[in-house]
């Protein structure tokens, strides 16, 4: 079976160093052929369906195993050792010229043309660079076990295949490797469950034994989708750190700056030892004795698991309101102060550690609004004026905040048309239908702490909007 290291092998298929000329050419060629000798084509044509179903999730299954069969037909051909010198080089560039060809099987790739307006190696350069930033696709429901048995009986590659292309087009952002090794997982399952000897909780069973790895799939899904989506994550984090830790601006500043540039090193790579390693060194920053008596006892029963279970288990600790903060609190005139640069961000923290109920999603996106007006005034000629003409501004946009806060509180405690009922009172004004609508769209789909970065973030943007509209 394929194992989560192999889809190292074959990075370069997608993701090709900036190396030029023949050296660049010679290092593909034998990081693909390295990766076919470790893992056979019939998985390496896996790797591939992984690789490209995360970067382009508008692809059908077609378009993208037609990339892959390319792709494998051209690493057996090139890498025998008959093969001339030239094949795998000559093979890549047709490959990239079908794919600016008018008719091409493969994903449509958003930004092609530019791509195709060049030649051999660059060309293909540019196309390894390309990547579709579409929204967030919805989760499949988990078939029935008479579902999967009847579509893995009929077919086990073919259903094999299917897995890995709904999966990593749902998990974009995290290590393909994660990908193949939940896939891996699954068959393994289907061919223990749908054996005529398997007894009728064989599936459930199974499930149960593996909770612990789809848990972690799904938080590494969320937060890699956060770092790669969100505008101001960094922010937003240092503030969900500060709630949930209980712990002062500087302290969360550095567990947050940690945790941010372990994830901006790893997410998008393909082999998932990076991660791996990273949050394994996470966990000792997160845990260190120095302060581990001085944490709650949930915290602590959190830091007695794995590396790997610790961060889950920690994420799901309750956030509990910050009345009352370990700091100086900012006013909206010392933001622009130079002898104070970290004003913004300590404003900014203090303002999202008193909302628990506001995912980060909305909250980052809120302060990245709130941070873009700061900016410009402390660019201005007269930074104390505009900061005073602005202050209206801030503490309505912070004020966004407060009532988001509300309405997810609400929404969590009401059945659905209880809630819209309260938001429909509770918006009134100019465009008090349409607000509200908005504000119920927001909490629906916002409110849960593992929300879709790149839907909220502009439903968010929608509600600041509908807001400066009807103050206007």
């Amino acid at each position: 079976m394929l194992k989560m290291r192999t889809a190292a092998f074959i990075a370069t298929i997608i993701i090709i160093p900036n190396l030029t000329a023949d050296a660049g050419k010679n290092y593909e060629k034998e990081k693909v052929c390295g990766g076919l000798r470790n893992v056979g084509a019939k998985n390496f044509k896996m790797v591939v369906i992984a690789l490209y179903s995360q970067k382009f999730p508008n692809g059908t299954l077609e378009e993208v195993s037609s990339v892959a069969d390319e792709m494998t037909k051209l690493a057996e051909e090139c890498c025998q050792d008959n093969a001339s010198p030239d094949c795998y080089d000559k093979g890549a560039t047709q490959i990239s010229d079908k794919s600016c060809g008018k008719d091409s099987p493969f994903p449509k790739h958003p930004g092609i043309e530019q791509c195709c307006t060049v030649q051999g190696h660059e060309r293909r350069l540019c196309l390894a660079t390309l990547r579709y930033s579409s929204d967030e696709l919805p989760s499949v429901m988990e078939p029935m076990p008479e579902e999967i048995c009847t579509q893995y009986t009929k077919d086990p590659s073919g259903y094999a295949m299917r897995y890995v292309y709904e999966s990593a087009r749902r998990h974009r952002s995290i290590p393909a490797g994660f990908i193949l090794n939940t896939t891996q997982n699954h068959m393994q399952t289907a061919e223990k469950c749908c054996s005529p000897a398997a007894s009728t909780p064989c599936f459930f069973k199974e499930r149960f034994q593996q909770r612990s790895s789809t848990i972690f799939l799904r938080f590494l899904s969320n937060v890699c989708n956060n770092q790669v989506n969100l505008k101001s994550y960094q922010t937003g984090l240092t503030a969900y750190v500060g709630g949930v830790l209980k712990i002062p601006f500087e302290e969360a500043l550095v567990v947050s700056k940690h945790f941010q540039s372990g994830l901006a090193k790893c997410c998008l790579l393909p082999q998932p030892e990076c991660v791996i390693e990273e949050f394994t060194s996470f966990q000792k920053i997160l845990c260190k004795e120095s302060i581990l008596g001085t944490m709650s006892e949930e915290f602590q029963k959190c830091c007695s698991k794995a590396p790997l279970d610790t961060l889950t288990c920690v994420d799901n600790l309750k956030r509990e309101p910050r009345t009352s903060l370990d700091m100086t609190e900012v006013t909206t005139a010392q933001l622009c102060e130079k002898n104070q640069p970290n004003n913004t961000d300590r404003y900014l923290f203090q303002i999202g550690v008193k909302h628990a109920s506001v995912s980060l999603p909305v909250l980052t996106t809120i302060q990245e609004e709130i941070r873009s007006t700061v900016s410009a005034c402390c660019s201005a000629a007269d930074s104390t004026v505009c900061l005073k003409e602005k202050e209206s501004k801030l503490e309505k946009t912070a004020a966004l905040l407060s009532k988001t806060d509300a309405f997810c509180s609400q929404y969590f405690k009401l059945e659905l048309p209880s809630f819209k009922t309260m938001v429909q009172q509770e918006v009134q004004g100019e465009g008090a239908e349409s607000r509200g609508q908005a504000w119920v769209e927001l909490a629906t789909t916002c409110c849960s702490q593992h929300s879709p970065a790149q839907l909220c973030q502009k439903l968010t943007e929608a509600i600041i909007k509908h807001e400066d509209d009807a103050a206007a």
